[in-house]
């Protein structure tokens, strides 16, 4: 379709809403220049256009790049234009800002590359085989919460097999006493509080039938306890070694930490969301493509650390550190995780978002839909804003571990699929295939030119007001 005055306002007005008001003399001007020599635009013509909204000319190699020799028709107008509006969303956040810089750049394709992931790089490392495997339904034993229940089952037990001692000592001068008065002989005998600890033996699946205070059970009490006792310390002794392994892992994850490229950031609280990680990590790392990449990716579930406070520090760094941070939405998400998720926004690394499915669990599903609804369109950490660059970039939300081994292919090949579509606020990118905000840019001129004048200004970290 051929160019002509009133299509080219047409498809500014269409490609650039924002734009409250055109110049009184445009269509004048681009009739003028489409009458002359032909209904064609070069770069003199376009920088002529330019100049009736007071924008700075384009050089030649800014005309080249979008729009090749000439443009003809205006799907060519558009495809070029559409092609500099993703270019500066992505990069700048800004249009405006976006052109200043790339209008006058002697190689556009230089400077993106140097924004973009060394694909060969990837694929020359040699494959990184430090890490030990654990078998997924022996990982929870590394968390600090789930690993620490045979602990707790040991102590009960242990306090419990004192109670029972206790009895037997005293099984003759006691028989006939009623439970609370048996209580309160026990009570004089050991601590109130371990008396209170024996309350927890019936979440102890082998002993949870015990009657305690029965002494006709005594006996049979004695042998499940004492057989219960043996089976969590050899479970201890399990532990100690896997702990052993993690915190080999870790200080091997720590040594690599300057060519990590992937975070994945959990929560996990109970056997099964350790098992759920183990079985979501493998199928995204070991996807035919992916796994072509060679990439260091950091497995939470693989690791254990001692302190929480250096497990902290640890994270910071990996955080800093990695190119992408794959977020695991569970049933409950931790402030850390969150914190991890806007850490990275911050600085200007993508973030992928994974939402699991549940089709066995109705309410679950439901409930997980939900949470994949609010982080694509309502999360207040869905957008940040880079703390560096003032990019203000979203997060792409995921629903299977096929997904999201798709988008981090695309990502650290530098070929995320992406649209601009002007919306109610301004104009969002989104990824095409979950239709998740990646960048956006307000509508709202004051607050444009307001962000954009004060954001670079330095500020004083004690009163956090400009030096």
């Amino acid at each position: 379709m051929s160019i002509t005055a009133e299509k080219f306002i047409e498809a500014v007005q269409r490609s650039l809403p924002i734009l409250k008001e055109l110049p009184k003399d445009l269509k004048e001007v681009v009739s003028r220049m489409l009458t002359e020599k032909g209904d064609v635009i070069d770069r003199e013509r376009l920088n002529i256009i330019l100049s009736t909204w007071k924008i700075e000319p384009v050089n030649r190699h800014f005309f080249k790049y979008y729009f090749k020799e000439q443009i003809k028709t205006t799907d060519e107008l558009l495809d070029g234009f559409h092609h500099f509006m993703r270019d500066a969303l992505w990069h700048f956040g800004d249009i405006r800002r976006g052109f200043s810089v790339l209008s006058q750049l002697e190689s556009i394709d230089n400077y993106i590359q140097k924004h973009q992931f060394d694909v060969e790089e990837f694929k020359t490392r040699l494959p990184w085989l430090l890490v030990d495997n654990i078998a997924p339904l022996d990982r929870g034993f590394l968390g600090y919460v789930s690993g620490q229940r045979t602990y707790s089952e040991h102590k009960v037990l242990s306090i419990t097999e004192t109670i029972l001692k206790v009895i037997d000592d005293n099984k003759t001068e006691w028989n006939g006493f009623d439970v609370n008065t048996l209580k309160q002989k026990i009570a004089e005998k050991i601590s109130h509080e371990d008396l209170e600890q024996s309350k927890k033996l019936l979440d102890i699946n082998e002993c949870n039938k015990i009657d305690l205070w029965s002494l006709a059970e005594l006996n049979k009490n004695k042998v499940a306890v004492s057989k219960t006792l043996l089976k969590v310390e050899e479970t201890i002794k399990k532990i100690e070694k896997l702990k052993m392994v993690g915190e080999r892992n870790q200080l091997h994850y720590l040594r690599n930490i300057e060519t990590i490229d992937v975070y994945v950031a959990t929560s996990m609280r109970d056997d099964r969301e350790y098992v759920e990680m183990a079985k979501f990590v493998e199928e995204v790392f070991q996807e035919q493509n992916i796994a072509k990449l060679n990439l260091r990716y950091f497995d939470p579930t693989l690791c254990y650390c001692e302190s929480r406070v250096d497990k902290g520090v640890i994270e910071c760094l990996l955080v800093r550190t990695a190119k992408v941070t794959v977020y695991c939405a569970q049933d409950g998400d931790t402030f850390g995780k969150d914190s991890e998720l806007a850490a990275t926004l911050c600085q200007g690394k993508p973030v992928i978002v994974y939402v699991p499915q549940d089709e066995q669990d109705k309410e679950r599903g439901e409930r997980l839909n939900s949470r994949a609804k609010t982080f694509k369109e309502f999360h207040p950490l869905g957008l940040q804003v880079g703390i560096q660059d003032g990019v203000a970039r979203g997060v792409i939300v995921v629903r299977t571990p096929q997904d999201c081994s798709n988008i981090l292919l695309q990502i650290l090949t530098n070929k995320l699929d992406v649209a601009v579509h002007f919306e109610e606020h301004g104009i969002v990118m989104r990824e095409r295939t979950t239709g998740s905000v990646v960048r956006s840019m307000t509508g709202w001129g004051e607050l444009a030119h307001c962000f954009w004048s004060n954001f670079g200004i330095s500020i004083n970290p004690k009163s956090g007001l400009p030096e």
